[in-house]
């Protein structure tokens, strides 16, 4: 990736991407700080093996409230769907640092606020489609990927580190008498999980500050509406997309599913996988985890997302999730080819997280910012489709968590998961690819800009 930050935006759209930039920045940092929540709950707090699906939980519940919320948001300005549940995240996670005694409440406070935060995201995807021009939309939404991937990565990792000095210095600590010039390392290690969830909550909430200064180009946003939207109402308004209007968005959403379902399937247990089955100690399992997937979102996001804004959608859905699915192919296989070659034990999983960093930032991007363009109509229902995603989003991962922990329960092996989930997510991309042969059929756009541009409108931000 280069090292120039703004990919030549003017106006608005140049204030727009610095915003969205410093937003994306520090939501990162709360994000990578927040990756190690679960950590703290077990080693600090003692969590129970049933606390700690409790994030996933209450966030999927986020995802199918937001059907609703979409819907409500579509014909009103869309800043505030974003602000005030923005805020209500962060307070959230400031709110963690006072959950010391349990960890019930600990991650159900974890889970509240990302909850909080997925009821965000069709309003940012609206608001980036009406101030970023089509022509580089992709291409500004994955360099300022690229760079939050990269410190998403330092965050975390830095984070674990921080709790891993703090466990030495509390048990050093507690094995003598602290002289008064060590009171404060000492008192730092003893609080350290309070400290990085306040960091935590105060950078999430400086995200979403910065986030409101965007000035949101109204030209086609939506008049106000006078009534209110009924939960019923709602909920009828966004499944008709899928049931009536939109026969291509159904196929879209069938290759996200298989996609998010295979996925899903086997992620939880990647930490497992590397650790019991290969054997990496605790700093090889962050290294891959962690460092090589951002080092490798920041140097191929930027790149990804120009191609996005020049091929069809489709196309870039089939590489993204042939290159993913490959790497859990690559991780189960790692213990049949060691015992042949045993330099394999670290070739193949360093080629796998190499092919899934590469493209974790397009897949982050065509699905949460980018992709519903290609279907919905610029203005109202901009919002409806993300909604529709989002709800689609959390259903896979009730779905799926129930389905992984049957098989769990059935004792099929974690390297088999990963095969049969890594060869669904390949499967989905040539799903992709076919649906890609067949858009003529259908009289589909190329491009998403060829698709915003059939309307006649004119979506060039001021």
């Amino acid at each position: 990736m280069a090292l120039k930050l703004r990919p030549g935006l003017t106006g608005n759209a140049g204030r727009t991407f610095r915003f969205h930039l410093a937003y994306a920045l520090l939501d990162a940092t709360a994000g990578g700080i927040l990756m190690n929540a679960p950590i703290v709950a077990i080693k600090a707090f003692q969590a129970a093996n049933w606390h700690l699906p409790l994030r996933e939980f209450y966030s999927a519940m986020g995802m199918i409230a937001t059907l609703y919320f979409a819907s409500r948001m579509a014909a009103r300005p869309k800043m505030p769907y974003v602000f005030v549940p923005g805020i209500f995240a962060g307070v959230t996670t400031l709110s963690m640092a006072l959950a010391t005694g349990s960890a019930f409440w600990f991650l159900t406070l974890l889970g509240i606020g990302a909850m909080f935060e997925v009821l965000t995201r069709p309003g940012v995807t609206a608001i980036l489609r009406l101030n970023y021009p089509v022509e580089s939309r992709g291409y500004a939404t994955g360099k300022i990927r690229g760079w939050s991937s990269l410190v998403f990565g330092v965050s975390s990792v830095s984070s674990a580190l921080l709790l891993r000095w703090a466990s030495g210095t509390a048990d050093s600590a507690a094995g003598g008498t602290v002289v008064p010039a060590e009171w404060l390392a000492a008192w730092s290690a003893s609080h350290m999980a309070q400290l990085l969830m306040v960091l935590g909550g105060a950078f999430s909430l400086a995200s979403f500050i910065c986030f409101r200064q965007i000035r949101v180009d109204e030209r086609l946003s939506p008049t106000p509406m006078p009534h209110r939207v009924r939960i019923g109402q709602g909920v009828r308004d966004a499944l008709a997309l899928i049931a009536v209007r939109d026969g291509r968005f159904r196929r879209y959403l069938l290759g996200c599913f298989l996609d998010g379902f295979c996925q899903a399937l086997y992620f939880p247990l990647i930490w497992a996988f590397l650790s019991r089955d290969l054997k990496y100690g605790y700093l090889g399992v962050i290294v891959l985890m962690h460092v090589i997937p951002a080092l490798a979102a920041f140097v191929a996001t930027g790149a990804l997302g120009r191609m996005f804004d020049a091929i069809n959608p489709w196309i870039s859905w089939a590489g993204v999730r042939c290159a993913w699915g490959l790497d859990a192919m690559l991780l189960a296989a790692a213990p049949f080819f060691t015992t042949i070659f045993p330099p394999a034990l670290v070739i193949l999983p360093v080629l796998g997280r190499v092919l899934k960093g590469s493209v974790q930032g397009g897949w982050w991007i065509l699905y949460w910012q980018v992709g519903v363009t290609y279907f919905a109509p610029p203005g109202d229902d901009t919002s409806r489709y993300m909604g529709v995603m989002v709800f689609l989003n959390g259903s896979i991962r009730l779905l799926a968590s129930l389905t992984g922990m049957l098989l769990m329960a059935l004792a099929v092996p974690p390297g088999l998961l990963l095969a049969l989930g890594g060869l669904g997510v390949v499967m989905s991309g040539v799903y992709s690819l076919l649906q890609a042969s067949g858009e003529p059929r259908y009289r589909g756009p190329e491009t998403i800009a060829e698709f915003e541009h059939q309307f006649g409108i004119d979506t060039r931000p001021a």
